[in-house]
């Protein structure tokens, strides 16, 4: 089974997931973390990821932006901890969360899964003109 993390700047992580809970229902392998406090931050994710490592196969964490504080420190947990099981998107979106969350329930291949997450992500961006 993967567990999936939405890491972003202040509240959109959450907003997200109040989102996907709204057209999807709610899912518990979907966990959010917003960064606002730098310390208190770096605690909580490397607590969520260390419970979440446990209880999934694979883990596949969403941040907003590439370079900020979710990503950095995502990205930092992930070289210090040397595990293979865990994969990094950027520029997360809802598309992209309603598509990953559908597929939790028959994919259990993370870079199947990271496939899926992308093509959503990417096909969901247009210009109507």
């Amino acid at each position: 089974m993967i567990g999936v993390l939405v890491t972003s700047h202040g509240n959109l992580c959450q907003e997200l997931l109040n989102s996907l809970v709204m057209i999807t229902g709610e899912n518990h392998n979907i966990l959010a973390l917003k960064f606002d406090d730098y310390n208190n931050y770096k605690n909580e994710l490397t607590m969520k990821l260390n419970i979440m490592i446990s209880d999934y196969d694979g883990i596949l964490i969403f941040t907003d932006i590439i370079g900020g504080t979710p990503f950095n420190e995502s990205y930092k947990y992930v070289r210090e901890s040397n595990k293979n099981n865990i994969k990094i998107i950027t520029g997360v979106n809802l598309p992209m969360i309603i598509e990953t969350t559908l597929a939790l329930s028959h994919e259990d291949n993370l870079n199947n899964l990271v496939n899926i997450a992308v093509d959503a992500g990417k096909g969901s961006i247009n210009c109507v003109c």
